[in-house]
């Protein structure tokens, strides 16, 4: 054989080959370039929208902003012990004079109870018996405010916007001597950018990265039918995992330029300088989402068998990667998590990379021990159906 014939049988000539193979399956694959890419990238548009809608406007009609909560309400106090005025009905005055809601009386809580059913009003707010008496003698006021569970975009909603109302009828009354008052300074937040666009971005980059990659992988080995015929040498069992990971890997690292750029000019995000850093932590993200893809492609012996799989990694991740609860060793070796801290501490702290040499060597771990694991299961098929 020649010099040449035996270059091009040497392991990292057909490493090379398959991963050259793999990228051309993927390039070809327009479903999975659609996960890889436009999926994210809505959620991405989803966030500029819902940051960046217009100023609300009045309306002609009612002379509150559009945004207005029709609220009932139902004043049952009859106590007189606050001199010259009735504080509930000052208090309803206050409501009906803001510009947040827009406010129907109602005799009784019946009434109220059954336009709220109708959802002819947003919600209903009873000041109850005794209000004007529990302020006077400096006793806690209770009003309930009334809303249906089955309403999820007004809950939150109507409680801030019924608190600003409170705020004011107290101000105007001097009730707040004595009292704390908060003012919230967020730190470490890029330069023209909300808390909310710079933190949830910096999740959904990594989230999008690490799970897109596993999605796409998982399809890497499973109904692979020129792999299939593979299978009847041994020694290239490994090489296909390798050329698998590592095409996936790249896939993974185009995305993560993708949203990076993505992110920063549409979030007016500016955080170039730690460009390369946030690369680092990307490529982590990438291997490690890819290693784990293939391991499920190795595991399952059907298509169906791997996007069901998928989506039990999915929620999964959502449900232990946001942050949001304590999932106790799971946030000290899942690499969403670890990904997820280190890229929000460089980006917005400037915490050096070094400091987290101890989580990035088990990401590297955890993925060498994916990678061997695809191999160990992958060597004893005969067969991937």
């Amino acid at each position: 054989m020649s010099k040449v014939g035996k270059k091009k049988n040497t392991k990292l000539w057909r490493i090379w080959s398959m991963f050259l193979k793999e990228l051309k399956l993927i390039q070809n694959d327009k479903f999975a370039l659609i996960l890889v890419f436009i999926l994210p990238t809505m959620i991405m548009m989803t966030m500029y929208a819902a940051t960046h809608q217009a100023a609300i406007g009045i309306s002609a009609e009612t002379g509150k902003n559009e945004d207005a909560i029709r609220l009932g309400l139902v004043d049952i106090d009859s106590t007189n012990t606050f001199p010259g005025q009735d504080l509930s009905a000052n208090f309803t005055w206050y409501l009906t004079n803001s510009p947040n809601f827009i406010v129907q009386i109602y005799n009784t809580e019946a009434d109220a109870l059954d336009a709220l059913y109708f959802d002819r009003v947003d919600a209903y707010a009873v000041i109850p018996y005794g209000f004007e008496g529990n302020i006077t003698g400096d006793i806690p006021a209770f009003v309930s405010i009334h809303i249906s569970s089955t309403d999820f975009s007004s809950q939150t909603s109507v409680f801030s916007k019924f608190n600003g109302v409170v705020q004011d009828f107290r101000f105007d009354h001097d009730w707040v001597k004595g009292e704390i008052a908060a003012d919230m300074f967020p730190e470490f937040q890029p330069a023209g950018s909300s808390g909310f666009e710079a933190t949830f971005g910096v999740f959904m980059i990594v989230f999008a990265v690490f799970i897109a990659v596993a999605a796409t992988a998982a399809q890497a080995i499973v109904g692979d039918v020129p792999l299939n015929r593979m299978l009847l040498t041994p020694a290239s069992k490994m090489e296909a995992i390798i050329s698998k990971v590592s095409a996936y890997f790249v896939v993974g690292m185009l995305q993560a330029q993708f949203l990076l750029i993505l992110w920063q000019l549409l979030f007016n995000i500016n955080v170039w300088s730690q460009y390369l850093t946030m690369n680092i932590v990307l490529a982590l993200m990438s291997l490690s989402g890819s290693a784990l893809g293939v391991l499920i492609s190795t595991l399952v012996t059907t298509r169906l068998q791997a996007n069901q799989s998928f989506l039990f990694l999915l929620f999964g991740s959502v449900i232990v990667g946001t942050g949001f609860m304590d999932v106790g060793l799971i946030d000290d070796y899942y690499p969403l998590n670890l990904g997820r801290v280190m890229m929000a501490d460089t980006a917005f702290k400037g915490v050096a990379l070094s400091e987290f040499s101890g989580d990035i060597l088990v990401i590297l771990e955890l993925s060498l021990a994916l990678i061997l694991i695809a191999w160990l299961i992958f060597a004893r098929r005969k067969t991937l159906a």
